[in-house]
């Protein structure tokens, strides 16, 4: 959240006297550096609490299941999306009435009240395709789509004015209140229902959470309609568009190629998302209320636009290379034997899906433009080619999707970069060479990562086949000597360019301003909190 801070210094974004969602809130910038950082710090631990979250609930739980939850996740995420797309057109108005919230209230009951109403509708559907558990999850999916519809419209106004201590504490509490259900509901049920039930659970707890902390009385109107309908229609159906594009492989492995396949597929995507999109989602929740907060005030947004770019591409290419570098380790020793194919979808998604987070900017800034109509357009067709090339892929096995998979981020990422260049420095590949230095490292840290891997000889040479525990000490040993050799060469490879190309201002910059920033920052809150002498 650091990134956020440096950008308000960048552009010199000057203050605005608008309200907030409470009264007393301290100044913009001194709570912009609270909040960010809480959010950072939030976002940290819930990975590591995701990440062994899935590690605990990947071994009570089969591929099977996890194939079958898969459907469920899937639909969870295209609800949320849709809410979360009728409140974010309150961050782009001038002025935010109660009418407005009363509005977006209103337009979160109806689309929960109609998505209940198309899962009910589809239950027959459903019963076609082969899996009768789909059948049976349709009476939860029903009830989720109502629990989801009741969050305060108010909540969104802290992002608006960039406080996000109560954001942290929505996306904690989820995190939390899931692991804990899930976890223990997969030990005494060891079966998919674990996963659905958490899932209610904790978007229940959220909705309240919303409430507690931004209260309002709900009421319904559709006074407001004419200053969010356009925006919201061509926003949601970009969105929507998008969310299939991306879930398409999912849905297609797991209608064609069975349960099995699509549970190793949702594990290996699962963790390339812990690595790359869930990584960034902290940045990336505050960036559409930042770029649009520098809209308003300075004509700015373009040099915004580009140093995010570079920063988001210096941090998750290098995270999300690695792990693809280490993926068969990972897979053997910390989820077991069963989920071994899942290692190919982390090799060849991680890097694509770190490159495909540009798109999350992309839309970012197209909001602020006011261009979702555009965004339509694009995720549109996207859904179409990515249709296509999965169809093709799955025709040659588990293999040949995974494959499709990847040549749908290649995609999304050329599609993306053509929409690019209407921000920022106007050029095509503007959002890649503006991080020349961070690519080059990257392709340092593979040679190195391969010498070091080369040095230990090959799978079969080393005795570890994946088929026992024996060879797992030996593995955690090769893993750690790559994990360290990458992060060395990486980092040491991008201060060397940093150095050799004179200093610029950029990544390294703020990177090494940091441990300072921070030491001061928290010289300054102990300041303040001793008491004052006479």
């Amino acid at each position: 959240m650091w990134l956020i801070v440096e950008l308000r210094k960048t552009v010199h974004l000057k203050e605005s006297p608008e309200s907030d969602p409470r009264e007393g809130l301290p100044d913009r910038s001194s709570a912009l550096v609270a909040g960010a950082a809480t959010l950072l710090a939030s976002g940290l631990f819930r990975q590591i609490l995701g990440f062994l979250t899935l590690a605990i609930t990947a071994r009570l739980l089969s591929p099977e299941d996890f194939g079958i939850a898969a459907f469920f996740l899937i639909a969870t995420t295209l609800l949320e999306m849709m809410q979360r797309q009728v409140s974010v057109v309150l961050i782009r108005l001038d002025d935010v009435s109660q009418v407005h919230l009363d509005t977006v209230f209103t337009f979160q009951v109806i689309i929960g009240a109609l998505a209940a109403v198309f899962f009910f509708i589809l239950q027959p559907v459903a019963s076609f395709v082969g899996i009768p558990e789909l059948v049976q999850l349709v009476p939860a999916l029903c009830l989720l789509s109502i629990t989801v519809a009741f969050r305060s419209p108010r909540f969104i106004l802290f992002e608006r004015k960039l406080q996000f201590r109560h954001a942290a504490g929505e996306e904690t509490l989820i995190r939390v209140v899931y692991s804990v259900f899930v976890i223990t509901l997969a030990w005494v049920w060891r079966d998919f229902w674990a996963i659905v039930v958490a899932n209610i659970i904790s978007l229940t707890a959220r909705g309240a959470w919303t409430f507690r902390v931004a209260p309002m009385a709900p009421h319904f109107s559709l006074a407001g309609w004419r200053d969010s309908f356009s925006f919201l229609t061509w926003s949601m159906g970009a969105q929507i568009a998008q969310f299939l594009s991306k879930n398409m492989p999912q849905i297609v492995i797991g209608a064609s190629l069975g349960l099995a396949d699509a549970g190793i597929f949702r594990l290996g995507n699962r963790i390339t998302m812990l690595v790359t999109t869930q990584v960034f989602a902290p940045f990336q929740r505050v960036i559409y209320p930042a770029l649009a907060d520098i809209s308003r005030n300075t004509d700015q947004k373009d040099a915004a636009f580009v140093r995010i770019n570079e920063f988001l591409v210096a941090i998750l290419l290098p995270i999300s290379i690695g792990m693809a570098l280490v993926a068969d380790h990972i897979i053997v020793v910390v989820f077991g034997f069963k989920w071994l194919e899942a290692w190919q979808v982390i090799a060849v998604l991680a890097p694509l899906r770190a490159l495909e987070a540009l798109q999350d900017n992309v839309r970012a800034a197209t909001y602020v433009d006011g261009s979702t109509k555009l965004l339509f357009i694009r995720n549109t067709v996207l859904l179409v080619l990515v249709s296509l090339l999965m169809w093709i892929g799955v025709k040659i096995g588990f293999t040949g999707a995974v494959i499709a998979a990847g040549a749908s981020s290649v995609v999304a990422i050329l599609m993306t970069l053509a929409i690019a260049k209407r921000f920022g420095n106007r050029t095509f590949l503007g959002p890649l060479t503006v991080s020349w230095r961070s690519i080059v490292s990257c392709i340092v840290m593979i040679a190195v990562v391969t010498l070091v891997g080369s040095a230990y000889g090959t799978h079969d040479e080393l005795g570890w086949a994946f088929a026992s525990f024996d060879d797992v000490p030996k593995l955690r040993y090769i893993f750690a000597v790559k994990v360290l050799t990458g992060v060395f060469s990486y980092v040491g490879s991008h201060l060397l360019l940093w150095i050799l190309a004179g200093r610029p201002d950029g990544f390294e910059t703020t990177a090494l301003q940091i441990p300072k920033r921070l030491y001061k920052h928290f010289n300054n809150s102990k300041s303040a909190k001793l008491p004052q002498t006479k």
